[in-house]
């Protein structure tokens, strides 16, 4: 299932990030808007890299969840390393400094929070075992502890040792990393509730989420056939007055209603994959995958039955 849950995470990185999107004044007070997109483009390069180190070997950190899951699958009960790397990343970026090209933090005790996914920290801590390891594994990521001995037996967890974290292969993924834990800790929302994992550089800005540009980057891992369709689909249905709500995080979802209507709706979860439903038809829902184009226009006549139906009962 790790392996799983990272392929899904990996799948929801920005396929491109602009050169020149706007910066929110809260983080040009840590560092200048350029130093800040280069360090966010950095981090968007070593996540993706920490996918696929996971999709590739991820499994030898995780035991099988040998239980008959009778729920969807959960980030932090199942796959609780990723949680747990997740929260220490968390930590060392909102809880350090950038002091050259290096994170300063006081104590191996700043990484042991485990930041739950409403964005708190949870009473429980990662344990000295589990921290060791997620530093390990960081370490094979290319991010390096100054002074501490990964393979220590029992190691000391103290408070007050200053730590430095480099990351010699390009430095300004430290910037990066110090952003998007900011980001995440202070500007979580409902409607936006994984900025860190899915390195939403559009968190950082001041401008409107346009939700065309965000359904492109959610529909990036798909053939070009499919990005066209569902982007035509996108464009019919604002044409058609429809109003377009965009949830992001680690669900997804892109919900097309009249008024308070809904009509049709393109989602995404590592329970169901990617689907797409409407409202009032039979058989609406579908998923999103290589056969979709079969069928396409099928799917197309169901929205158009779904809006007629919903604009005949309110009579226009």
């Amino acid at each position: 299932m790790l392996a799983g849950m990272a392929r899904y995470l990996k799948n929801l990185l920005p396929s491109e990030i602009p050169a020149g999107y706007s910066v929110n004044p809260m983080f040009t007070k840590i560092e200048s808007e350029e130093t800040i997109r280069n360090g966010v483009f950095a981090f968007r390069g070593f996540i993706d890299q920490l996918y696929d180190l996971l999709i590739a070997d991820g499994e030898q950190y995780e035991k099988p969840n040998a239980k008959n899951l009778q729920r969807p699958p959960s980030l932090a009960v199942d796959t609780p390393f990723i949680y747990h790397v997740r929260s220490v990343l968390l930590n060392l970026g909102y809880h350090s400094r950038v002091s050259g090209d290096s994170l300063t933090f006081c104590g191996l005790k700043t990484l042991t929070p485990i930041i739950c996914c409403e964005g708190m920290e949870a009473t429980s801590k990662i344990s000295a075992p589990r921290l060791m390891e997620c530093l390990r594994f960081l370490s094979g990521c290319g991010i390096y502890f100054e002074g501490i001995d990964l393979d220590a037996a029992k190691p000391v967890i103290t408070h007050d040792e200053w730590i430095e974290a480099t990351y010699p292969d390009n430095p300004a993924l430290l910037t990066g990393l110090k952003i998007m834990a900011v980001a995440q800790r202070d500007l979580r929302w409902k409607t936006n509730d994984e900025i860190f994992l899915r390195c939403d550089y559009r968190a950082l800005s001041n401008d409107k989420t346009n939700a065309a540009d965000a359904l492109k980057d959610f529909i990036s891992p798909f053939s070009s056939e499919i990005q066209e369709f569902i982007l035509y689909l996108h464009q019919k249905s604002i044409l058609a007055g429809l109003k377009c709500t965009v949830k992001i995080g680690l669900k997804n979802s892109f919900h097309y209603a009249h008024k308070k209507n809904a009509v049709w709706e393109l989602s995404s979860s590592f329970a169901d994959g990617y689907r797409l439903s409407v409202k009032d038809a039979k058989g609406s829902g579908v998923s999103l995958d290589d056969s979709f184009l079969d069928n396409s226009r099928e799917f197309e006549g169901w929205i158009d039955m779904a809006l007629f139906k919903r604009m005949e009962r309110e009579g226009k």
